[in-house]
């Protein structure tokens, strides 16, 4: 039996996930949160097989938590799920230890599939995560229509980094935790596959999004 834990701080994923793993014989979900911290305390006492990891935590940032858990439960694979098809966000979360990279619009038999595989410690890619990596290997330029979709809390903190503030300042200027801003600032750089701020800044300035 497959125990597979799951972090996403949406509850319809969670119930979503949860039915649709019910119908397995050989998969039991033996537990699920909202939130990562209670997720940490909870993994101390319980081992999974598997975590279903959500990249975009309110919270936390998935890809970092993905680095912890790793470090702290080897014997524990990580799936990560994410909106995301951006390469930047599959090779922080490959680097960071995860067996596995989904898109959260899946389908059954290919989350069966990566589950059953990665609990055996094999790394498990869909086709079209394989395609968008070796597209960037082989240097295929995107399209420019194809820019990264940005929130618009997204585009708020873009703008703000152009203008040179701080994490600090613009968590302030936002009324949110100085986390939280770290946390978009790590998205908006895998987004735009940029290593740093003023690779996130041109990048930005070359799709057209920031002046």
């Amino acid at each position: 039996m497959i125990q597979v834990g799951i972090l996403d701080d949406h509850e319809m994923i969670l119930e979503g996930l949860a039915t649709m793993l019910s119908e397995f014989d050989d998969i039991r979900v033996t537990g699920s949160w909202t939130n990562p911290v209670l997720c940490q305390e909870a993994l101390q006492k319980m081992r999974p097989n598997v975590l279903l990891l959500d990249i975009n935590l309110k919270t936390a940032n998935g890809i970092e938590l993905c680095a912890i858990l790793t470090e702290q439960y080897p014997q524990m694979y990580i799936i990560a799920v994410s909106n995301y098809n951006e390469s930047g966000f599959i090779k922080n979360m490959l680097r960071n230890g995860a067996k596995s990279y989904l898109l959260k619009n899946t389908n059954k038999n290919e989350l069966t599939q990566a589950i059953r595989s990665v609990s055996k410690g094999n790394q498990f890619l869909p086709r079209s995560i394989e395609n968008i990596l070796l597209q960037e290997s082989l240097g295929v330029a995107k399209p420019k229509t194809s820019i990264p979709k940005l929130t618009r809390r997204e585009k708020e903190i873009l703008q703000h980094i152009s203008e040179e503030f701080t994490n600090a300042e613009i968590a302030e200027k936002l009324f949110v935790s100085i986390k939280t801003i770290e946390s978009h600032r790590t998205n908006l750089l895998s987004k735009f596959g940029a290593k740093n701020t003023a690779g996130l800044i041109k990048a930005a300035m070359n799709a057209g999004l920031i002046s």
